[in-house]
């Protein structure tokens, strides 16, 4: 048995139901997608993200000039010139020039600790003219 073929009315009808509701189905997920993309939560979820990326552009700036200084910091450069600037001392052949003016009410340098040298050994003992006494025995 075969059911009776559709009349082309009812076909209609039915594929126009179809269409309705594919329609009905895609406004309301778009009506959905709109509201949550404009809703308020939506909206400061989005203004924290692009302040926090901020934020870490900032600090990886910050961290690639930290790690600038740093290397320079580690440079013989850098060590010269603290030892230049701040101990006072001058390179081989070089002369240090003190301004007196530039002293005046600048702090003094606090004087570094230098260890006194070790006393000199005592003299060895000597026995007078021991190679006169080895001659006089051994008739050397």
């Amino acid at each position: 048995m075969r059911a009776p073929a559709a009349s082309p009315t009812t076909d209609r009808a039915r594929l126009l139901g179809q269409i309705l509701a594919l329609v009905g189905v895609l406004a309301l997920v778009a009506v959905v997608v709109r509201e949550t993309t404009n809703s308020p939560a939506y909206v400061a979820a989005n203004e924290r993200i692009e302040a926090l990326n901020t934020q870490i552009d900032r600090v990886e700036r910050s961290n690639a000039d930290l790690r600038e200084r740093l290397a320079y910091a580690e440079s013989l450069h850098a060590l010269r010139e603290v030892a230049k600037r701040d101990l006072g001392l001058v390179d081989p052949g070089d002369r240090a020039i003190i301004i007196m003016d530039d002293l005046i009410g600048a702090p003094l340098p606090t004087p570094v600790p230098v260890d006194p040298p070790p006393p000199d050994p005592p003299p060895p003992v000597r026995f007078g003219h021991l190679s006169a006494w080895l001659e006089a025995f051994t008739g050397g």
